[in-house]
């Protein structure tokens, strides 16, 4: 009694160098696939990596500003020390970039109360002037 072949019996009697064959195309399509994949994304993460250097330079910025505002409201009510804090300060933060901090108060004089006090962060590299804040400080009259 013979039995008629079945698909089965007909794709388990496949050579293995046919199953290898596919298995290879199968695998360079999925590598192309993904290179794509990969390529259509990368401006994006490049763009992202760029933004988060932004960032990190901007935090670093108004940190700075943020110490000289509580530098001049510690110094007071002693003018003179308030005024002292006026200058110019290079620092570079971090990633490399350089920054200069430059503070700037107003004059003593007699019978002055109020001394305004402002601080500015530029960019060295591309002259830019990344934050700024200024406050009013009050002093002995």
């Amino acid at each position: 009694m013979t039995t008629a072949p079945t698909g089965r019996r007909h794709s388990a009697n496949r050579s293995d160098s046919e199953d290898a064959g596919l298995g290879l195309i199968e695998i360079v399509v999925a590598m192309l696939m993904l290179a794509i994949l990969a390529v259509a994304f990368l401006p994006l993460l490049v763009e992202g990596l760029k933004l988060s250097a932004r960032n990190t330079t901007l935090a670093t910025a108004t940190q700075l500003v943020s110490e000289q505002m509580q530098l001049a409201q510690a110094a007071g009510p002693v003018c003179a020390n308030v005024a002292a804090l006026g200058g110019v300060t290079t620092f570079t933060d971090g990633r490399g970039v350089p920054l200069q901090v430059t503070t700037t108060t107003g004059l003593c004089q007699s019978g002055t109360t109020l001394l305004s006090v402002s601080a500015a962060v530029v960019r060295l590299d591309t002259v830019e002037t990344i934050t700024s804040a200024s406050t009013i400080v009050y002093v002995g009259g």
